[in-house]
């Protein structure tokens, strides 16, 4: 059944009906624009950007701290190299110095050693002169002595 003022006017009645209300719908939603955009919209919307703009400061930062760090290492890593080469340059020095200082020991003691053996072979040789001049002399005498007995005279 169709609502009595249908069946009067004959025509039905509008989807929307405009009134005074339409007018105090639309002054809430501008209220609210207004109120929402000013203390939650804004806010939020600075509140992601300055989000936004530390993390990319953050990011920027970070690779330019790591940029820092893989430079001061490659600097780093040059500095040991050079002082590894000037350390084996000094080792190496200082080995050839102690060779040096080796030959030059081994030869003042192979020639105090050669002067000692030929000093104590010339001795050795002054003594078995000697011994072998008192040997003869003691020799010959022991001779003459069993000559001198063996003939019962004296020779």
């Amino acid at each position: 059944m169709e609502p009595l003022f249908i069946l009067l006017s004959g025509k039905a009645p509008p989807l929307v009906d405009i009134d005074a209300t339409v007018f105090i719908q639309l002054g809430i939603f501008l209220l609210l624009l207004v109120v929402l955009t000013r203390f939650v919209f804004r806010p939020y919307l600075a509140l992601r950007s300055e989000r936004t703009a530390k993390i990319d400061g953050a990011q920027a930062e970070a690779q330019k701290l790591s940029q820092d760090a893989d430079a001061k290492l490659t600097a780093y890593e040059a500095k040991i190299l050079a002082v590894r080469k000037e350390a084996a340059t000094v080792r190496a020095q200082i080995r050839a110095e102690g060779d040096a200082r080796a030959a030059e020991l081994l030869g003042t003691a192979r020639s105090d050693s050669q002067t000692t053996v030929e000093a104590a072979r010339q001795k050795l040789e002054r003594s078995t002169q000697a011994a072998a001049l008192s040997l003869r002399t003691k020799a010959d005498q022991i001779a003459d002595a069993i000559v001198s007995k063996l003939l019962g005279r004296e020779v």
